[in-house]
């Protein structure tokens, strides 16, 4: 049967207080970068706009000249502080996702980590998928890229495939890969991996999704998110 890890919705393992803490930690480090880079950058630029335009209102009368030449460095910042601020917006919530849907977003995810790799990750996606609310497709984008972030790291995979489909009312999503596999460590300590792993039973429990991971050591890992009532918004 395998290693199965399952999150809290499927009832067999809470999660522990630390891994909680470690989750809340992490959550609040990421805010606090992002924080950081918005202030030491975008705001930063702001406030030397501000002051930049004074110098230029000053310059109007007797150096006109000189008064464009600022504008025109100004405008050069400014559209670079808009290209970060775009990234840090793509952080949250990638272009992809909002202009093309789940599937292409995956579809991208999977050709860049596939390069990477050297293999061609195998893609069967209902269209389903793309009728999923933001919050929801959102969480399945990053359990996917969690999920293929371990398979580069951890699994020296030589095929891996990402399916989504119709169960009745539910989506579910599973990616698999043939790599090598993993045991249940069964203590005491998180490993980046576990950690990982429920990271994303964190994020399937935020939308009432089951989460579930199989596998054995020499047979491959499943990553297995069925999404209750699917492509309905929860109330």
């Amino acid at each position: 049967m395998g290693t199965v890890y399952s999150g809290r919705m499927n009832g067999d393992r809470p999660v522990t207080a630390d891994i909680r803490r470690l989750i809340v930690d992490a959550q609040e480090a990421e805010r606090a970068r992002l924080a950081r880079e918005v202030h030491d950058g975008p705001a930063q630029a702001l406030s030397n706009a501000i002051l930049q335009i004074e110098i230029v209102e000053r310059l109007m009368a007797r150096d006109p000249a000189l008064a464009g030449a600022e504008l025109r460095l100004l405008r050069d910042v400014l559209r670079r502080e808009l290209g970060d601020v775009r990234e840090y917006v793509s952080q949250l919530r990638p272009h992809i996702l909002t202009d093309q849907g789940l599937s292409a977003a995956i579809r991208d995810n999977a050709d860049q980590v596939g390069g990477i790799l050297g293999i061609r990750i195998m893609l069967d996606l209902d269209p389903v998928i793309d009728t999923l609310p933001d919050s929801v497709d959102m969480v399945v984008l990053r359990i996917v890229q969690e999920t293929l972030q371990n398979v580069r790291k951890h699994a020296q995979a030589t095929r891996v495939a990402i399916r989504a489909a119709r169960d009745g009312d539910d989506v579910v999503v599973e990616i698999h890969d043939d790599g090598l596999g993993f045991r249940q460590s069964g203590a005491k300590k998180a490993s980046h991996r576990t950690f990982g792993i429920q990271f994303m039973g964190e994020r399937a429990e935020s939308i009432g999704a089951r989460f579930e991971v199989r596998s054995q050591p020499g047979e491959g890992t499943t990553v297995r998110l069925v999404i209750p009532g699917g492509a309905e918004e929860s109330t």
